[in-house]
């Protein structure tokens, strides 16, 4: 094919490949989108969190009570134990 008698391209397709004037960007979001858009988000993952059943609840509570009630032993302990001054 000779490129001396090839089709030339059109307008339109012209138009189509070249860059965008400045005024046809998208305007950037404000710092209040951006930090409306994070908030709804944290809210959407927080409310769809899955639930504790009352039977996890009282195993966390007991193995609390049980961590708290190991540590002040662990406590006394180091107390009664320590050299005194």
């Amino acid at each position: 094919m000779s490129t001396l008698h090839a089709p030339q391209r059109t307008s339109a397709v012209l138009a189509a490949l070249q860059h965008p004037a400045s005024t046809d960007r998208p305007v950037r979001q404000t710092v209040l989108d951006r930090l409306a858009m994070r908030l709804a988000l944290a809210l959407l993952l927080w409310s769809t969190r899955p639930r504790a059943d009352r039977a996890e609840i009282e195993l966390r509570r007991r193995a609390r009570c049980e961590r708290d009630a190991r540590e002040q032993e662990w406590e006394r302990r180091r107390a009664l134990l320590a050299p005194r001054r």
